[in-house]
């Protein structure tokens, strides 16, 4: 039996970015293939159907990596809806108040967000397949 691991790079599988899968056979050669793809190891010839793995699993795990990146998305635009409005419309001299929420933005809360989708990345499930 050989695992198959997520990472947490994104590419496009099935019209949805989501994570590869890496598949490494009982000979040690790892590739990464996409969900739903199968791939013959050119060291032993045995043949992996990344099918095999739970369709509402793999789903689930993009929804939640989906949503930690909506989450940075979300935060980064409300820092910038309410600091131009304010910049451009009451003071400009309010751009050093934004200066210190994007330094806060970028070296307090964007690590924090990193680790949190790389242990997701970690905690993700990983699947025993069997070579066909």
């Amino acid at each position: 039996m050989a695992r198959a691991d997520l990472l947490p790079h994104a590419h496009t599988v099935r019209g949805v970015k989501g994570p590869p899968i890496t598949i490494q056979c009982d000979c040690g050669t790892t590739h990464l293939v996409r969900y739903g793809e199968t791939w013959t190891c050119p060291a032993c010839a045995r043949r992996w159907n990344t099918q095999r793995i739970p369709a509402a699993e793999y789903e689930g795990l993009l929804r939640r990596m989906r949503r930690y990146k909506l989450e940075l998305l979300g935060l980064t635009l409300a820092v910038l809806g309410v600091f131009v409005p304010l910049i451009v419309f009451v003071d400009a001299s309010l751009i050093f108040l934004a200066a210190v929420a994007a330094f806060a933005l970028v070296f307090v809360y964007l690590p924090f967000w990193r680790r949190r989708i790389r242990r997701a990345a970690r905690e993700a499930p990983r699947w025993q397949l069997d070579p066909e």
